[in-house]
């Protein structure tokens, strides 16, 4: 199951300065909403292409009415600076599902969570009724639609080559077999599969599914062994923020790196995705090829 984590976004500190935005807005290192609070919890989803997160904001009326007149919405930013992609979600509910296209990524997305202004309005604060810093008292301000009214921490998701995958069905291939190459802009790893291999790998959750994700995998790490061991300056694989990731990932995970003597693709594969035996193992031979 894949674990929740709460995420503290809003912890204001010790301060005499108020940041001189032209409206009020809970975030860190803002003191506009002196008891205010932004925190949620974050669930990534086990397809590696969704998540759920609980957006909770305490001790700022404003926005909370905000939010309870339809004025404001919660609202989460996925972006992927390798690829240039950034897409705003907006949830109406404090519990907003977030979903996307793995392969228009080509790397762990980044998410911003906030709360924003969905149209134009004129308001008169009271900093007791709003919970305001009393800076703000009696002030007249504007709204504008699209404006930020909270504002939480970057979340990056660990790295996994999960993320890097993009699967493909090959009409062209055999039963069983696939290939994997790799495209750089941004780095992906295509793995062409044959047709029941692509089918079993969308719908077969047994452990088929996950020996079959070994061999892709133990692929993928022969590949970047073999075309992606150097690093050639600005054309090398430390020109993919993704791969930079997965190095780290690997390292995280006591393993060496392909670009180490050490790297043996299929131990950091079954180490990714172990292996899974049969529960019964029945006494005729496998099928296949004979050794």
């Amino acid at each position: 199951m894949t674990d929740v984590f709460q995420v503290e976004v809003v912890v204001p500190g010790p301060s005499n300065a108020v940041r001189s935005d032209d409206h009020p807005i809970l975030e860190s290192g803002s003191l506009a909403f002196p008891r205010g609070r932004y925190t949620l919890d974050f669930k990534p989803g086990d397809d590696r292409s969704s998540c759920v997160l609980n957006h909770r904001i305490e001790h700022a009326p404003l926005i909370t009415r905000l939010v309870e007149a339809g004025q404001a919405q919660y609202a989460c930013v996925v972006s992927a600076p390798a690829s240039s992609y950034r897409k705003t979600h907006l949830s109406a509910e404090a519990r907003q599902a977030v979903a996307w296209s793995a392969g228009d990524l080509g790397e762990p997305p980044l998410f911003t969570p906030m709360v924003v202004c969905m149209e134009t309005l004129g308001l008169s604060l009271d900093s007791d009724a709003d919970g305001l810093h009393r800076i703000w008292d009696k002030q007249e301000i504007t709204l504008h639609k699209g404006a930020r009214l909270a504002l939480g921490s970057v979340i990056q998701l660990e790295a996994s080559i999960s993320h890097l995958l993009s699967m493909q069905k090959d009409e062209n291939l055999g039963p069983g077999r696939f290939f994997v190459d790799a495209q750089t802009e941004p780095f992906l790893f295509v793995v062409k599969l044959s047709e029941d291999l692509h089918s079993g790998l969308q719908y077969d959750h047994s452990a088929h599914r996950a020996n079959i994700m070994t061999h892709v995998v133990t692929a993928c790490f022969a590949l970047l062994q073999r075309k992606f061991r150097g690093d050639d300056g600005e054309s090398g694989w430390k020109s993919h923020r993704n791969l930079v990731a997965l190095s780290e990932h690997l390292k995280s995970k006591g393993l060496v790196d392909w670009t180490e003597d050490e790297f043996r693709p299929e131990e950091a594969a079954t180490a990714l995705y172990r292996l899974v035996l049969p529960t019964h193992v029945g006494a005729g031979a496998d099928e296949g090829e004979s050794p």
